[in-house]
């Protein structure tokens, strides 16, 4: 119904907010001009005002002599969620994530009337403005995700909100890019991450799946059919998850060597962790794939490395051996290293948070520095952990890590996840 205004009865000193805020009300009035009074103010039989000052002190500025009400004993459910909204707004400052959700129920409720109802409908009814409304639409749709609803402050939100999205693009690019090298999502696990794609699956069944010549780099840390699993060094230290035996392993490389090669391209280059003592056997099987390989291994010496061995049996092993070699071009050609790298690195262990062989990244990077270019794809078909991921995505070039083992797997992801979100706080700082 119409009452006329000066029937309605007030008073501005219960009010535990004095003033009118005069930008609020400016804009207010600005809306009763263009779409009239959408929500009724609430009054009691009495005339008493309940809900509605800045509605009656919007009209009283304007001239009007009546303006909409509604007694409170008579309030449909859209109206109540309305009026609540606005006494807490007032009384209390509610926090972001309450503001969001409660506009977010009366728009929502709004719009089952079936009305081409909008969020400016909805800011007028509100006396927000509606880019404000907007924001909050989205953040209350956005409170499942931890990394937003957590966030202390609404502008925190908004852009944690913003880089959650361009996040999922990335990945999206990424998942995209994987695609384009003939990566589909297959069978087992994956996860396309803003850097690179992480499988968890036999690296025979991704090779197979991978286009031919689609990448710049291969760094590879294979099992070494030496039986870990029986040997006293070992047996307490790690879990096997897969078969060790000489024989299992020795069929499955010759499988996977000649599938690196078809993936690699012309002129690039290959790292390969392997057993010394075994030297012959790996030379045969790389050389046969069809890779020329370095006669003079790479070392990794271990800087304070505590040696695991029967240690009044053999040596403390302090190193280990990696073969470089190349896929060559025409003419026998290949790649020029893009800066300098020694054959042989000192470097301590890494941790074993991540996998308890673990190789240091800064090592790996020197490799990937000198064999690849910024947004080359590297390709670790034996993940381990992710080191090899971990210095890709540090250094800019697109990853490619399988690993069979589902512990490992999950390791490897939150390692790059973690690495992703550090990169996003450093970027905004």
């Amino acid at each position: 119904m119409d009452i006329d205004v000066t029937e309605i009865l007030f008073d501005d000193a219960t009010r535990i907010r004095e003033d009118l805020d005069e930008t609020s009300l400016q804009e207010l009035m600005e809306s009763f001009k263009n779409v009239g009074q959408i929500t009724p103010i609430v009054i009691e039989r009495s005339g008493q005002l309940v809900a509605g000052r800045r509605r009656l002190e919007a009209a009283r500025r304007l001239g009007w002599t009546t303006i909409r009400a509604e007694y409170r004993d008579s309030l449909t459910e859209i109206d109540r969620r309305i009026i609540e909204f606005d006494e807490n707004d007032k009384r209390r400052q509610l926090s972001w994530q309450e503001a969001a959700r409660a506009i977010a129920e009366i728009h929502a409720l709004k719009k089952r009337t079936g009305t081409n109802w909008t969020a400016s409908d909805t800011a007028a009814i509100l006396g927000l403005s509606e880019g404000k409304v907007s924001e909050d639409l989205v953040l209350a749709s956005s409170l499942s995700n931890e990394r937003i609803a957590n966030r202390p402050s609404r502008r925190g939100a908004l852009d944690t909100l913003k880089r959650e999205r361009e996040l999922a693009l990335v990945r999206e690019l990424a998942r995209r890019r994987a695609e384009n090298l003939g990566l589909g999502t297959p069978v087992d696990t994956a996860e396309f991450l803003t850097g690179g794609v992480i499988y968890n699956a036999d690296c025979r069944q991704i090779l197979k799946t991978m286009a031919p010549e689609s990448v710049d780099l291969i760094i590879i840390d294979p099992p070494w059919g030496i039986d870990f699993d029986k040997a006293s060094q070992w047996s307490s230290k790690w879990i096997a998850s897969y078969d060790d035996r000489e024989e299992g392993i020795q069929q499955m490389l010759m499988e996977v060597f000649p599938a690196l090669f078809r993936v690699l391209k012309p002129t690039c280059h290959i790292y390969c962790f392997y057993p010394i003592q075994e030297s012959q056997w790996w030379v045969e099987q790389l050389t046969t794939a069809g890779f020329m390989v370095r006669g003079r291994p790479l070392i990794w010496f271990k800087t304070g490395q505590p040696s695991i061995t029967d240690t009044y049996t053999s040596f403390l092993p302090a190193y280990e051996s990696i073969f470089w070699g190349y896929k060559p071009g025409t003419n026998n050609i290949r790649r020029l290293f893009a800066r300098p790298v020694p054959e042989a690195q000192g470097w301590p262990r890494e941790p074993t948070i991540w996998h308890e062989n673990s190789k240091p990244p800064d090592m790996l990077g020197k490799w990937i520095e000198s064999s690849s270019e910024i947004n080359e794809v590297v390709l670790d078909c034996f993940g381990g952990g992710g080191s090899t991921a971990a210095a890709a995505f540090a250094l800019g070039r697109y990853y490619i890590s399988v690993e069979l083992d589902e512990i490992n797997y999950k390791k490897s992801v939150e390692r790059l996840k973690i690495l992703e979100e550090r990169k996003e706080e450093n970027e905004k700082t």
